[in-house]
């Protein structure tokens, strides 16, 4: 990661990257006998030995060739067993950059290894193959994945010879439209691209001609570089990026380092842009992962209003956690919408899963995203006429089609499952960079994390008043509020007592925190080491 530009990680984390994935990254897949597909450049000579012809005779002459000779049909049939197309499955580094929750990708590959990728990872994605699927409007949660050449389940649509090449922009005005307009505002970054696509090349170069000095710039990601590659990307207009100096590193092994460590890079940075609606549920999704506090609401959004009615109000009084849902999740740029949504469902304690209608997550990419523990509560609609498969996951519910019997039973029952589903063990202590935090970003984990751990002291000790308002700590908030009035500020003095002021200065300072004002780096350390030594008197927050 070090060896990228910081403006490039920035692009990153906002969401603006355009990954562009080329033959190269086939090239890493294995199949069970250890076999490899070709590069572009092995395809041709493959293709050529067929032929009888030139050793010299480029990819795009040896396709043409071939096709000229035994007819498109005999084509894609070879392409299809050079490829490896029935026995290749997804390696390492198709695995780990389909962890990346992009927006949108490019391919000019033809072969389904990025699709196989996202269906184990559970990842929704939209595969585009012709204009006519640009008119659609995507889904918030999905990649769009454009396979620029098409596919082999689509040989009418396939680029790979000359006479598919020539002309083919010109045919396809919309698809080099969509593409051009992804490419003016997105960084486009290139993995496994060998700069022979002569459409892209001409895409690049209008953009350059029209644009001049406004052009953004175009990045080459080389896992190694044994071949003096990046020399030829940089005489193209690429910058070209070598991840390992060593000629001889493994690329795969290389690639798929990298891609985990992108996606790190991206989790932590993104958080700080989050527009959640509360301070304390944004902290949750910044701090790191010590007894989380979130009870996450996935569901269409004419039930999720329906949840914020008649139950959220009751979940920090039954269960001691924070409510909130999917739809609560917003971000600055509608690219970093997929990683803001694994986050929340990755940190959350519970996910409440509704499979009603509507739903634009499936409960197998929900379950993915999950820890070990999945701790998913499955909400299944009183429908007796469907067929609904079952979850494995967590305790189910089912919930009445009639809202008048919500608060006799599905209320109570879902507040109790929810309980049932909370993992009941949380670390015993702070971790060591917790326990001993060094630089600003600790400190500012360690605040987050023991407030949040106090605040849940708090939504507890409500749970055991079966009449809110009625006793003495009825009418406490369930977070700690920045103004509250004089009855409430009172009740909270005397539930924290002594400590009250040093919790009240550090609910300021994750206000400013959470908000991304400026706070003084002191500041923040002596609120953070007052907050460990409260949670460090209170054993019972972290068993």
């Amino acid at each position: 990661m070090e060896r990228l530009p910081g403006g490039l990680q920035k692009a990153l984390t906002a969401g603006r990257w355009l990954p562009i994935i080329g033959a190269g990254i086939s090239a890493t897949a294995v199949t069970d006998d250890q076999r490899r597909p070709p590069g572009w450049k092995q395809l041709g000579k493959q293709l050529g030995e067929d032929l009888l012809g030139p050793d010299d005779a480029g990819p795009i002459d040896a396709l043409s060739a071939y096709a000229d000779t035994f007819g498109r049909p005999r084509l894609v049939e070879r392409l299809s067993e050079l490829l490896l197309v029935r026995d290749l499955a997804p390696g390492a580094v198709h695995q780990s950059f389909a962890k990346l929750p992009f927006d949108r990708v490019i391919t000019t590959n033809i072969d389904f290894l990025l699709e196989r990728a996202y269906e184990d990872q559970r990842r929704p994605y939209e595969p585009l193959l012709g204009e006519s699927q640009l008119a659609l409007q995507p889904s918030r949660q999905a990649t769009r994945l454009l396979k620029f050449h098409g596919d082999l389940r689509h040989p009418d649509q396939l680029v790979v010879t000359e006479d598919d090449y020539d002309g083919f922009l010109r045919r396809s005005p919309l698809l080099a439209t969509a593409l051009s307009w992804w490419l003016l505002t997105r960084e486009p970054v290139f993995f496994g691209y060998s700069l022979d696509d002569a459409d892209l090349r001409e895409i690049l170069a209008l953009l350059r001609e029209r644009l001049g000095r406004m052009t953004r710039p175009a990045w080459a990601i080389l896992p190694a570089d044994p071949h003096d590659e990046a020399a030829r990307f940089q005489r193209r207009g690429i910058k070209a990026i070598v991840l390992d100096p060593d000629p001889t590193a493994d690329r795969a092994v290389v690639l798929a380092e990298f891609f985990t460590e992108l996606r790190t890079l991206w989790e932590q940075e993104i958080a700080k842009k989050l527009q959640i609606r509360t301070d304390a549920a944004s902290a949750e999704l910044r701090r790191p992962a010590v007894a989380p506090q979130l009870a996450l609401f996935v569901a269409s959004r004419p039930l999720l209003a329906l949840y914020r009615e008649f139950v959220f109000q009751a979940v920090p009084r039954r269960t001691g956690l924070l409510p909130l849902g999917i739809d609560d999740i917003r971000t600055q740029d509608p690219g970093m919408d997929l990683m803001a949504i694994d986050m929340a469902l990755s940190k959350a304690a519970v996910v409440v899963y509704d499979s009603g209608s509507g739903n634009s997550l499936s409960q197998s990419y929900v379950a993915s995203r999950r820890p070990v523990d999945p701790a998913v509560v499955n909400v299944l609609p009183d429908l007796p006429q469907l067929h609904h498969p079952a979850a494995g996951l967590g305790p189910t519910v089912t919930r009445p089609t009639e809202m008048g019997t919500w608060g006799e039973a599905f209320v109570p029952e879902l507040l109790q499952s929810i309980n049932t589903a909370r993992p009941s063990v949380s670390p015993p202590v702070l971790p060591a960079d917790l326990e001993n935090p060094k630089g600003t970003t600790q400190h500012q984990d360690l605040l987050l994390t023991c407030l949040a751990l106090l605040e849940g002291e708090l939504r507890r000790s409500l749970t055991d008043d079966e009449t809110p308002g009625g006793g003495p700590q009825g009418n406490l908030p369930t977070v700690i509020p920045l103004n509250a009035d004089g009855g409430r500020m009172e009740r909270l003095r005397t539930f924290f007592d002594a400590d009250f002021e040093a919790v009240i200065r550090a609910v300021r300072i994750r206000h400013d925190l959470v908000q991304n004002l400026r706070v003084d780096e002191k500041e923040i350390e002596l609120a953070a080491i007052a907050l460990r030594s409260m949670v460090q008197q209170r054993p019972h927050l972290l068993t």
